[in-house]
């Protein structure tokens, strides 16, 4: 059978994930690589698919290559018109997260995909996590019984690697917090309310470097804390306790050495296991595209859709809405398009 044809556009730091993602499914050759930078894009071919075709552009690789998918890996407010792009060349389309800087741009472009048949599916691995995977099963089968606390902490001590990200009006909570925001809602669904509190002290970084988030449920409190300090210790965790069980990672929520996950259930500790969070994050990657995949093959709607990202960055917004406020705010305006951001 006849490879699935992609092509990269962008080859920052992250492509590096995203490639060796690529480079572990038989069924996908990636045929072409764009970046505004040569250099980058030369390194990357040379390293993960020496036969792929370098182009300037995205215009570029779409004209000359005959793809079947792009992976469009360029900066937040460039995603909706590349995107679009992308689309009218009658091609599957994967995007990275966040699906735009602005709520208002994400609400255009998912309506603009609504009813398009080839894939729009935005990159947001870190409900792929092997660990996490594991918690949102357990909890699917009724094993932990209802979520009662959900706490998500990620704090790096350094600044934010891509230079882009010093200079941004959105800081931590939009580049990183998206991330465990989308994991909120795959364990919980779209939270009704969140209140918010931002603060910025990095002496480089322009946007917010201190987050935290509570979302607001029925039956359940959802706690987002992160932040990019200036020095100290980086540390990171995930805990769940529910009314039959809880859930315990200790480690960091991205790229890190060592860490520890555990599950009980009562009294009892049904698992205990030591993981690599680099391994468990270049798996993500993995499982993530293999999705993707998946879905180009037979048709089947993938989860990371456009209009599933769109209710992250919602409740994204109204977390910045909050903070400004200095209330909670309800959420459901904001997916109803009351509310710009």
């Amino acid at each position: 059978m006849a490879k699935l044809r992609g092509g990269v556009f962008g080859c920052g730091m992250i492509s590096e994930f995203h490639l060796r993602g690529w480079r572990r499914i038989p069924e996908v050759e990636i045929a072409a690589l764009a970046n505004r930078t040569p250099a980058r894009a030369q390194a990357r071919r040379d390293q993960f698919f020496p036969e792929a075709t370098l182009y300037p552009d995205l215009e570029a690789m779409l004209r000359g290559a005959r793809l079947d998918f792009v992976d469009i890996l360029t900066v937040p407010w460039l995603h909706r018109e590349h995107c679009l792009t992308a689309k009218a060349a009658n091609v599957h389309v994967i995007c990275q997260k966040p699906l735009c800087d602005s709520l208002d741009d994400a609400r255009e472009l998912v309506a603009a995909i609504d009813g398009y048949p080839k894939l729009f599916a935005v990159h947001e691995n870190h409900p792929y996590r092997p660990w996490f995977r594991t918690v949102a099963s357990l909890l699917r089968e009724g094993r932990l019984g209802t979520p009662r606390l959900l706490r998500l902490s990620q704090y790096d001590a350094k600044e934010p690697p891509e230079v882009y990200k010093l200079k941004t009006r959105w800081g931590v909570l939009l580049e990183y917090g998206t991330h465990l925001v989308d994991m909120v809602c795959t364990l919980l669904g779209t939270p009704p309310r969140v209140y918010a509190r931002l603060h910025r002290y990095h002496p480089r970084v322009h946007g917010e470097n201190l987050a935290l988030v509570i979302f607001e449920y029925p039956e359940t409190t959802a706690v987002i804390d992160i932040g990019w300090k200036p020095g100290g210790l980086a540390h990171g965790a995930f805990l769940l306790e529910a009314d039959r069980g809880s859930v315990l990672y200790e480690g960091s929520m991205a790229r890190g050495m060592s860490a520890r996950f555990r599950v009980t259930q009562g009294e009892t500790v049904v698992m205990d296991e030591t993981r690599s969070p680099y391994d468990d994050y270049i798996e993500s990657f993995y499982l993530f595209e293999r999705e993707c995949v998946d879905c180009m093959l037979t048709g089947r709607p993938v989860t990371q859709s456009g209009a599933r990202n769109f209710q992250t960055l919602a409740a994204t917004f109204a977390a910045y809405a909050a903070a400004e406020s200095g209330r909670p705010v309800a959420i459901a305006p904001f997916l109803a398009g009351g509310h710009a951001g």
